[in-house]
């Protein structure tokens, strides 16, 4: 009896700390709201963690979750601002980001660094012994730094053997109250370009619910894909989330699905094959395709030997249903019907432009212009109608490479020819995109004659010249001396700011930049500057070299 009772308390206490090795700490001490959940559907990437909301306030004690130790700090005037990356004993690596400031040890080093490259943007690693911590430890307090737009913690959590990111759910679950399912708003049919017709044409027709219901029956022929535009909703919270699981049966045959549990950091721009990327271009729309792009290998999705691709060759209905779920099992199904009708579909033949494969090397060479498409840098074959254009630049002529911006996986590599490449100094050579809101550089590197550089998405392409200095405005100059607070407004339209230095009495001070807002800031008191009279001189120069110097006696 004793010997038994010996037996189950070792094993009660052996699955206890096995529980615990394996399990994370809430990173907070007051109740879990959440204002973004793993996967969702994000500008090139999907999103990496959990966003948790802080009470509306920056400055709340974020707790580790776990026994390790902290390996790397970053801060950066974008991004996650203010992070920490700390490698725990359970196989796991948490990212948090968005902080105000680090506990002191780590803030020290920080400074310390900052202070003897003479830059704000770092990126520090640290050896296990320098700053161990226990589940529990406060390790940093929460902020708004970096590219977030409220107050709120993001947290990662990361594979330590291989950088997997995975879903943290699975640690806060039970903390998370959420009783509701997801929503559908709208379904498309899109046909396959040059194997199926959707009433009669080659364009996505779009389907919208009303009191969850789909009232249309589309007509179609040929090979189509379905996709779905929809989002999940929680407890106590006005969010919207991205779908844990989508579900596409047709006939009652599974042809698709997805499931975000987890998935890596180079498959992130295989969202924009995931999406409909011209959808969420042109109209900010996210609808998510239930079938697979020939060059799509997320290995969050599933789909049937057809891809998920539905070929409509019978005159029937065909009935097809989606079923969508949340993390804790919250679920709701939308049901729907396509009407198969023999109509023509037009080829591709029909179409004119140039022709590319996903799975070899294209090559592009017309006059003024050279463009290098790696293999798999496309999503599917693609045609390519490239047209010249009028612009508004003398530099170079402007480029519309295939009516519409269509997204690469990585990169291909652009090359426009100058006019006069030498009437400025090379540096000040650019190219730029063209977008719905104006230009956008690009960067590049000009050599004889052409300026070359790495583009993300293929669409409309000029060169300019960039020989303004950014501008840097004066905020709220009257309150300097009162509260030591120095705060400038800094931009730069053309090529971007890319380095900002402050001086106080000639000797280097930290300046705070915020690239989400453009502010550069300075707290005098913090920096250790004693009141009294001073000269401060801040230099900002942008990616051209254009520089802007501002020079002021101050007091403080």
């Amino acid at each position: 009896m004793i010997r038994l009772l010996y037996i189950s308390v070792f094993l009660l206490n052996a699955t206890l700390l096995f529980s615990q090795a394996g399990s994370l700490a809430l990173p907070f001490d007051f109740p879990v709201l959440l204002s973004g959940n793993f996967g969702e559907l994000r500008s090139n990437h999907f999103h990496a963690g959990l966003d948790f909301k802080t009470q509306g306030a920056t400055g709340k004690s974020l707790h580790t979750p776990a026994d390790g130790y902290i390996m790397r700090a970053t801060v950066s005037p974008g991004g996650y601002g203010r992070a920490l990356y700390v490698m725990h004993d359970n196989g796991y690596v948490t990212v948090h980001g968005h902080l105000e400031r680090f506990m002191p040890g780590v803030e020290h080093r920080v400074r310390q660094c900052q202070y003897d490259n003479e830059t704000f943007p770092v990126d520090i690693e640290f050896l296990p012994n320098e700053f161990p911590v226990k589940r529990g430890d406060i390790i940093a307090l929460s902020g708004n730094s970096g590219y977030s737009f409220g107050p709120h913690l993001h947290m990662e959590v990361r594979k330590a053997s291989d950088g997997q990111l995975i879903n943290p759910m699975q640690f806060y679950k039970q903390y998370v109250t959420d009783t509701k399912a997801p929503v559908a708003h709208a379904f498309a049919v899109t046909p396959n370009k040059g194997h199926g017709v959707v009433n009669g044409a080659t364009n996505t027709i779009t389907m919208h619910v009303k009191n969850g219901i789909v009232a249309d029956t589309l007509s179609v022929w040929g090979v189509v894909g379905f996709s779905v535009k929809a989002y999940d909703f929680m407890d106590n919270t006005n969010n919207r989330y991205g779908v844990y699981s989508i579900e596409l049966f047709v006939d009652g045959i599974k042809r698709f699905g997805s499931c975000i549990d987890s998935y890596f950091h180079n498959e992130n721009r295989y969202i924009n094959a995931f999406v409909d990327y011209e959808r969420y271009y042109n109209d900010g729309d996210w609808f998510m395709r239930s079938y697979l792009l020939d060059n799509n290998p997320l290995g969050m999705l599933w789909a049937d030997s057809e891809r998920g691709w539905l070929n409509v060759d019978e005159e029937r209905v065909y009935n097809v249903e989606y079923r969508l779920a949340d993390y804790h099992g919250n679920k709701r199904s939308y049901k729907f019907a396509v009407k198969g009708e023999k109509n023509t579909i037009p080829s591709l033949a029909e179409l004119s432009g140039d022709y590319l494969y996903w799975f070899i090397n294209n090559e592009i060479n017309l006059k003024g212009m050279r463009l290098s498409i790696p293999r798999g840098e496309l999503f599917e074959n693609a045609i390519l109608n490239i047209l010249q254009l009028d612009n508004d630049s003398s530099v170079s002529h402007c480029y519309d490479l295939g009516g519409t911006a269509y997204p690469l996986y990585k990169k291909a590599i652009l090359s426009l020819q100058v006019n006069e490449p030498n009437k400025y100094p090379h540096k000040k050579y650019y190219m730029r995109l063209k977008t719905k809101k104006g230009y956008r550089s690009v960067g590049g590197t000009l050599n004889d004659g052409w300026i070359t550089t790495n583009i993300t998405v293929l669409g409309c392409y000029d060169v300019a010249v960039d020989t303004v200095a950014p501008v840097v405005k004066l905020l709220a100059e009257k309150n300097w001396s009162k509260n030591g607070k120095i705060n400038f407004l800094i931009k730069d339209t053309e090529t971007g700011v890319s380095s900002y230095k402050g001086y106080i009495d000639d000797k280097f001070i930290l300046f705070e930049f915020c690239s989400k807002n453009g502010r550069l800031s300075c707290n005098l008191k913090r920096e250790g500057v004693k009141r009294g009279k001073h000269k401060l001189k801040l230099h900002v120069s942008d990616v051209a070299g254009n520089e802007t110097i501002v020079e002021k006696n101050i007091v403080y």
